[in-house]
C-alpha cells in the first residue's frame, strides 16, 4: 500500500552476506531432504480451516466506463481483443453519498488505475502515478479524507487512467477486463490506515462514469445527470475469476481483502529457521522465538522510521515450497511498517523477488498479510514503528482440501521421494482452480493440466477442481478459438477429458461439455490443409515445448501438433461414443485416420523416424501414429540417446519429458526410462527440490545460485517457477509403469495392471477409484508375488512376469490358466473385484 505524503513503496534489496549458505542446492550443505510425511502440511482436510468459515466476501465492486468495457461476448475473429491498442486516456467517475456524522478518521482506498486524481467535495485529496517497473499490476493507494468530508451530501470524483496490463491467458470477460487493467475499486473506511471497518462508501453500479472531459466535472455541484452508470463487474471477491493470473496480487494491502475461494483452506506454519539476522540501525531481540508458538517477537528502531538500508531484517525459511502469504500479527499499541520479499529460492528472495519488495502496514493489534504467492523464503525488513512487537510472524498457508488416497512405495527411497514431491507439486497448483503454478502464471493452462491432472487423479482422486478447470478451459458456447489459443492445448483438452472420464466416469461432466466438444473438434478440423496435415490455418500460437524450434510456427511444431491432433480426434470420438453420439464419433474417427495416413505419407523421413527430436518422436509413439514396426528405428536413431547427452542444446522441460519416458516405456525400454528419471527428476531432488521445477537439465549450473540458470517460457532466471504442475509427471509414470495401473474403462471399471519391478526388489502402490482404493504390490520371492486388491465393479486384465511361456501361475493358492504374452515373458489373467488376489508366478 502507498499513501499520500508517505513514501513506502520501493526499497533497495540489501546485499547478500558473505557467510550465507543456501539450504537448497548448496554443495556445502547438501540438499535439504524432508521426510515424505512432513512434506505436505495440508495433506488432510482436517489440517485446514476453510475460508468460508472465517471470511465474509467484501461487497465493493470493480467498475469502469461502459464505453471502454470488454464486450460481453468475444468476437468471432478477434476473440476478447479490441481493434485498437492500449487506451491511456482519462476516465471520469463520480458518486454522491450521504453522511450523518463525520468520523474522526477516514481513509479512502483506490486500486486498479495506473494513475488517479481524487476529489472529495471538490477538494483534491490525493493523486498518484504508479511506477510501471514494479512487477505488480494492481496496487492500493490510500489517502486521509476525514477533513474533506461533511455532514449531509458528499461527492467523490476520480479521474483515472487504466491500470497496467497483466500478462495472462484469460478467456472470459471478467478476467480479461481485470488483467487488461480496466477496473477500479474504491471505498472509504471510517478508521485509521489499515484498520478494517464497515465502509462509508464503496464502488458499485450506482457510480456515474464518462470518458468525456467537461470543465468543472470534479466540483461538488456539477450536474452529472447526462453521465451513464458505471459498468460493474461485480464484487471484488464475488468470483474466483478475479483471483487468477496474479491480477489481484497487489490487493493484499486492501483492508479486509483475502481473494481466496471459499472452498480453499488455511493452515499455519512456523519458519523452520530464521537466518541472515541483520540488526542495522536497530535491534532484533531473540529472532529464534519466531519458530515457537506463543512467544512475542520484538524489534527496536532508533526512530519512527528508518531507511531500508539501515532497517533490521531477517530471512525466514519455511523448509519447503509453500503456497500462501506471510502473516504479521501485531502485539503493539502503535502501527508498524515492514516490507516482505518472497523467493522460491534463497537467491530469488535476496536478489530479485518475483513480486518485488512489498510494503505491509500493520495496524495496532491487528493482523496483516503480504501478497499471495508461492515461495520458500521470505526476507522481512522492519522499517517503521520504533517499538515493534509481534505475537507471530509466519505462514498463512492456502491449500485445496485433499486426502492422499493414492500412494507409492518401493525399495528405492529416492523414487518414493520423487512420487511424493510430484504429488505435492500438483497439490500446490490446486488453488482457485488448477493452475500451472502458484507463483507464475497462477492460471489455467491445458498442457500443464494434461500432466498434473493425471497426478491429481492418481494421488487424490476425482474432485470439483478437475471438473471445473476442464469446463472453464473449454470456454463458452460457441467455441471460437483454440484452448489457451494453442492448437496442441485443444488436443490436450480432449486427451485430458478422456483421462478424467476414465478415472471418474462422470457422465454428467461429459454431457455438460458435449456441444462445445463437438464445436472444438470442428474448429480443429479447420486447421488442416488439403493434405490433412496440420497447417495452422487458424493462425494460432503453435507450441509444443520450451525448446528450440518447438515454440512458434515451425516444421517441428506442426509435426508434433499433427500427432497431438491424431490422439485428440481418437479420444474425442471415444467420448462421443460414450454419449451415444455415433454420427459425430464416426466423423472424427475418419478424421483421425486421415491424420495418421498423412503423417505416415508426408512426415516419416528416410531413417524411419519423424525427424530427430525427442519430443516429436515420443508423441508419434504415444499417440499411435508410429507403428510397432517403426519403434526400432525411432529408438535407435532418436530416443536411445535420452540420458546420454551431457550438454543438450535441444533442451526438454519436465512437461514433455513425461511423454518421452512414457513413450520409452511403451516401446519396451522401461529400464532406460527409469534411468533417465533418476538423472532428471532425481537431479532436482539431489539439488534439494521440495517441488518440481518448470525447467531443468542435469547439466545446468548447480550450487547456491542454481535458480538463475533455469530456463523455461523463453526466459531464464528467478522468474522460472520452482513448483510447476507440468513437472509432476514422474508420479503418474511410476503408477503406470512400475505399479502398472492403467484405467481402460469409465470410472476404472476396467483396468490393465502390469507391475514391473525393473531393477527394484519390491514395489507397492494404490490408486483411488470412485468405488474404493485399488492396490497392487509386487515382490521378488522365489519368482514373483503380486498382490492385487480390487474394489467392487472393477475388472482387471493382469499381466505378471514369468520366466518362461510355460511357467506355472497360482492365484490364492490355486493353479490358474493363463495366456502367454510378450514373447513368453508375461502371463495374462483376468480378475474381478471386490477381492484380494495373491498371485505367485515363476
Amino acid at each position: 500500500m502507498f499513501r499520500a505524503g508517505v513514501v513506502v513503496l520501493f526499497f533497495a534489496i540489501a546485499g547478500i552476506p558473505s557467510a550465507m549458505r543456501a539450504q537448497m542446492g548448496d554443495p556445502a550443505n547438501g540438499p535439504t531432504k524432508i521426510p515424505i510425511e512432513q512434506l505436505d502440511v495440508a495433506s488432510s482436510p482436517d489440517a485446514l480451516t476453510l475460508e468460508s468459515s472465517v471470511h465474509t466476501p467484501l461487497t465493493e465492486q470493480y467498475i469502469w466506463t461502459k464505453e471502454d468495457a470488454v464486450r460481453e461476448v468475444p468476437s468471432a475473429d478477434k476473440g476478447w481483443l479490441r481493434d485498437a491498442g492500449e487506451d491511456l486516456g482519462s476516465h471520469y467517475f463520480r458518486r454522491t453519498f450521504p453522511l450523518s456524522q463525520v468520523p474522526a478518521e477516514a481513509e479512502l482506498y483506490v486500486a486498479g488505475p495506473r494513475a488517479a486524481t481524487i476529489y472529495v467535495n471538490g477538494q483534491k485529496v490525493g493523486q498518484y502515478q504508479l511506477d510501471l517497473s514494479f512487477p505488480m499490476g494492481m496496487r492500493v493507494y490510500a489517502c486521509d479524507v476525514a477533513k474533506a468530508l461533511q455532514e449531509g451530501t458528499n461527492v467523490v470524483a476520480i479521474e483515472a487512467v487504466r491500470g497496467p496490463q497483466v500478462g495472462s491467458g484469460a478467456d472470459n470477460r471478467l478476467a480479461v477486463q481485470q488483467t487488461r487493467g480496466e477496473v477500479m475499486v474504491v471505498k472509504i473506511v471510517p478508521a485509521a490506515l489499515g484498520v478494517v471497518a464497515a465502509p462509508l462508501l464503496i464502488s458499485d453500479a450506482n457510480w456515474k462514469a464518462s470518458m468525456q472531459f467537461i470543465p468543472g466535472w470534479q466540483a461538488a455541484g456539477f450536474d452529472d445527470h447526462s453521465w451513464g452508470a458505471a459498468d460493474s463487474l461485480g464484487a471484488i471477491e464475488g468470483s474466483y475469476e478475479f483471483f487468477q493470473w496474479n491480477a489481484d496480487a497487489g490487493l493484499y494491502a486492501w483492508p479486509g481483502y483475502d481473494g481466496i475461494s471459499p472452498f480453499l483452506g488455511h493452515y499455519t506454519l512456523k519458519p523452520t529457521s530464521v537466518r541472515n539476522v541483520y540488526n542495522g540501525a536497530g535491534e532484533i531481540a531473540h529472532p529464534e522465538v519466531l519458530k515457537e508458538i506463543g512467544e512475542e517477537f520484538q524489534v527496536t528502531l532508533p526512530a519512527a522510521r528508518v531507511s531500508s538500508e539501515n532497517a533490521p531484517s531477517i530471512l525466514l525459511d519455511f523448509g519447503r515450497e509453500v503456497a500462501g502469504r506471510v502473516e504479521f500479527e501485531s502485539d503493539s499499541d502503535a502501527p508498524m511498517d515492514v516490507t516482505v520479499q518472497y523467493g522460491e529460492s534463497e537467491m530469488e528472495a535476496l536478489r530479485d523477488p518475483y513480486l518485488g519488495v512489498d510494503p505491509v502496514h500493520v495496524a495496532p493489534h491487528a493482523t496483516a498479510y503480504g501478497p499471495k504467492s508461492a515461495f520458500r523464503y521470505a526476507v522481512v525488513r522492519f522499517v517503521g514503528g520504533k517499538q515493534m512487537r509481534f505475537k507471530a510472524i509466519g505462514l498463512d498457508g492456502i491449500a485445496y482440501p485433499v486426502n492422499y488416497q493414492g500412494y507409492f512405495n518401493s525399495s528405492d527411497k529416492e523414487l518414493n521421494l520423487m512420487w511424493a514431491i510430484g504429488a505435492y507439486t500438483a497439490h500446490l497448483c490446486m488453488q482457485d482452480d488448477i493452475w500451472d503454478a502458484p507463483k507464475r502464471d497462477r492460471g489455467r493452462w491445458m498442457g500443464d493440466l494434461d500432466v498434473s491432472g493425471r497426478t491429481i487423479e492418481d494421488a487424490f482422486g476425482g474432485n470439483f477442481l478437475m471438473d471445473d478447470t476442464l469446463n472453464r478451459l473449454l470456454g463458452t458456447d460457441p467455441v471460437r478459438s483454440d484452448v489457451n489459443g494453442i492448437p496442441g492445448y485443444s488436443a490436450f483438452w480432449l486427451t485430458g477429458e478422456k483421462e478424467y472420464y476414465l478415472h471418474t466416469g462422470s457422465m454428467k461432466q461429459l454431457e455438460k461439455t458435449h456441444k462445445r466438444m463437438v464445436q472444438l473438434l470442428n474448429y480443429m478440423e479447420r486447421e488442416m490443409d488439403s493434405r490433412n496435415l496440420f497447417a495452422d490455418e487458424n493462425h494460432a500460437w503453435t507450441f509444443v515445448d520450451w525448446s528450440p524450434e518447438l515454440s512458434g510456427d515451425t516444421p517441428e511444431t506442426r509435426m508434433a501438433t499433427q500427432f497431438e491432433f491424431y490422439a485428440a480426434f481418437k479420444d474425442g470420438a471415444y467420448l462421443l461414443r460414450q454419449m451415444h453420439d455415433d454420427a459425430n464419433a464416426e466423423k472424427f474417427e475418419a478424421e483421425a485416420q486421415r491424420l495418421k495416413s498423412a503423417a505416415q505419407q508426408y512426415l516419416l523421413d528416410g531413417s524411419g523416424t519423424f525427424g530427430d527430436r525427442w519430443q516429436t518422436n515420443a508423441y508419434a509413439v504415444l499417440s499411435g501414429v508410429a507403428t510397432n514396426t517403426q519403434y526400432p528405428a525411432i529408438w535407435k536413431n532418436v530416443l536411445a540417446s535420452v540420458g546420454h547427452i551431457k550438454y543438450n542444446a535441444m533442451i526438454i522441460t519436465p512437461y514433455y519429458n513425461y511423454y518421452v519416458v512414457s513413450a520409452m516405456a511403451k516401446m519396451g525400454h522401461r529400464q532406460a526410462a527409469l534411468n533417465w528419471i533418476r538423472q532428471y527428476w532425481g537431479g532436482m531432488t539431489d539439488e534439494g527440490a521440495t517441488s518440481f521445477w518448470e525447467g531443468y537439465d542435469p547439466a545446468w549450473y548447480k550450487g547456491i545460485d542454481f535458480h538463475a540458470s533455469l530456463q523455461a517460457d523463453n526466459m531464464s532466471g528467478y522468474r522460472v517457477s520452482l513448483a510447476h504442475g507440468w513437472s509432476s509427471g514422474v508420479t503418474p509414470w511410476l503408477m503406470e509403469q512400475v505399479i502398472g495401473i492403467r484405467s481402460m474403462g469409465p470410472a476404472m471399471s476396467t483396468v490393465n495392471i502390469r507391475p514391473d519391478l525393473l531393477d527394484l526388489s519390491w514395489a507397492e502402490g494404490g490408486e483411488p477409484t470412485p468405488r474404493g482404493l485399488l492396490t497392487v504390490s509386487i515382490h521378488k520371492k522365489n519368482g514373483y508375488e503380486t498382490v492385487v486388491s480390487l474394489p467392487p465393479g472393477t475388472t482387471a486384465n493382469v499381466s505378471v512376469p514369468v520366466s518362461t511361456a510355460t511357467a506355472s501361475v497360482e492365484v490364492n493358492g490355486q493353479p490358474m490358466s493363463v495366456r502367454s504374452a510378450e514373447g513368453g515373458k508375461r502371463a495374462l489373467l483376468v480378475l474381478n473385484g471386490p477381492r484380494r488376489f495373491t498371485i505367485l508366478s515363476k
